[in-house]
């Protein structure tokens, strides 16, 4: 079994439906693939035997100033596992790659949202050193907290 962590390819997109549904949620898929394409979004996926299993984003812009600061702050973004690879450590794994991205490209912080009811994802974001709090809100998918990493 051969296990690896790549950038994902434009022309690759559409393999991500292996993890989530890229149908049910066309708007995220469509945005996601527009930002690749704008060159603010680096998606890396974790691959099993070829087969996409997990997929993590870092954006380096957004509208929103918690979550990006140019040149300094970049956004960690949708960190997602297959379902039957779940509790396996690739969640981790793909946050540390992101995170040793980030750090080798020169910014200085890092920014996650996290709905407040998804504890493993807490968790993980929390041992990973994502110890701030910037904001607690909610939003049209329920209560969430932005917390931020120095890296």
């Amino acid at each position: 079994m051969e296990a690896e962590i790549v950038k994902l390819e434009l022309c690759d997109f559409e393999k991500c439906g292996n993890i989530w549904d890229l149908q049910k949620h066309s708007d995220l898929a469509e945005q996601f693939y527009r930002e690749m394409r704008e060159g603010i979004r680096s998606t890396f996926v974790y691959r099993i035997d070829g087969e996409f299993i997990g997929e993590i984003s870092m954006v380096t812009e957004s509208d929103d100033p918690d979550y990006t600061v140019p040149g300094k702050r970049v956004y960690l973004s949708r960190l997602i596992v297959k379902d039957i690879y779940r509790r396996q450590g690739i969640g981790r794994k793909l946050t540390d790659f992101v995170i040793q991205n980030a750090a080798e490209r020169g910014y200085s912080e890092m920014s996650v949202g996290v709905d407040l009811d998804n504890y493993p994802a807490l968790k993980l974001y929390y041992e990973a050193g994502f110890d701030t709090i910037l904001f607690v809100g909610e939003d049209e998918w329920g209560k969430f907290v932005k917390l931020l990493k120095r890296l």
